[in-house]
């Protein structure tokens, strides 16, 4: 009989470098598999944040899919220790698990051309939510508007098929709430590089042209104020944007600390916006 092949997740992963950095990690191990049950072992985990899902649920449906994994693991130690991942939706439980806590927003994946089941999550799920700072009507409008601009730019560039990946948590103590969007394109670079005619060659300098005002890839018509609107927003507010695409990770809060970039040995694919609204 083969032995059984066992991934580890462990200490703590939350929603910055190292923590993204260990799911990339894990990730790569996975795809050396095909054909196969992996046990996923949480004993040795500490904290899981859980927006951060949106990005483990994308990785495990794109191992499943491509490599033809299957995953178990011991689901009555994660309903005592990570219950979090069944109010929020990622695991499902024959008992009714309800977020009394309110604070998770919902795992959920949507085909990229579901724009309507979109705006809808983002209006009634997010917005909503207890942990969502007070939004002026302006606030809400550009927000919405920016997530809008977000999701039909993954149509436009991302060159996939494949679901985007949404969930957000609410932290009571730090008074933030995290929303985490992913998709499994082929990032910022190409386009912009493409647009750019060259003159952008690395990711991290993809994002920074991304973040500038009007720049956009789309052709004939306007754009551009997406990343540009959050990012101002954020900055305003004292929350925090995170952009993760090729093997650069960004963050608005890193912009101004000696070192601005990290890289990551183990790249995935597509890009992930984590957004950190800031309760006030």
């Amino acid at each position: 009989m083969d032995s059984k092949i066992v991934l580890h997740l462990s200490d703590n992963i939350y929603t910055n470098f190292s923590g993204i950095k260990r799911l990339f990690d894990f990730y790569k191990t996975a795809s050396d598999y095909y054909n196969e049950t992996i046990y996923i072992d949480f004993y040795h985990l500490n904290w899981f944040d859980a927006n951060l899902s949106a990005l483990f649920g994308s990785i495990l449906a794109k191992l499943t899919k491509e490599n033809n994994l299957k995953f178990s693991t011991d689901l009555k130690y994660l309903e005592e220790h990570f219950d979090v991942l069944y109010r929020n939706g990622f695991l499902r439980s024959d008992s009714v698990v309800s977020d009394e806590q309110q604070s998770t927003v919902s795992f959920k994946s949507f085909s990229i051309d579901d724009k309507d089941g979109f705006i809808n999550y983002v209006e009634n799920d997010l917005l909503t939510h207890r942990g969502m700072p007070n939004l002026t009507e302006d606030e809400k409008d550009n927000i919405i508007d920016s997530l809008i601009e977000v999701f039909c730019n993954i149509q436009i560039h991302s060159k996939t098929d494949e679901p985007f990946y949404v969930c957000g948590q609410y932290y009571p103590k730090q008074g933030v709430l995290t929303f985490s969007m992913v998709d499994l394109g082929v990032g910022f670079l190409p386009a912009i590089k493409n647009k750019t005619k060259g003159v952008v060659n690395n990711d991290y300098d993809a994002i920074k042209w991304a973040l500038e005002k009007k720049n956009t890839t789309k052709v004939g018509r306007p754009g551009g104020l997406g990343l540009f609107d959050l990012n101002t927003y954020f900055g305003k507010t004292n929350g925090d944007l995170q952009i993760i695409t090729g093997d650069t990770f960004w963050s608005l809060e890193l912009e101004n600390a000696v070192m601005k970039k990290f890289h990551f040995p183990n790249p995935y694919v597509g890009s992930i916006l984590n957004l950190f609204f800031k309760y006030k």
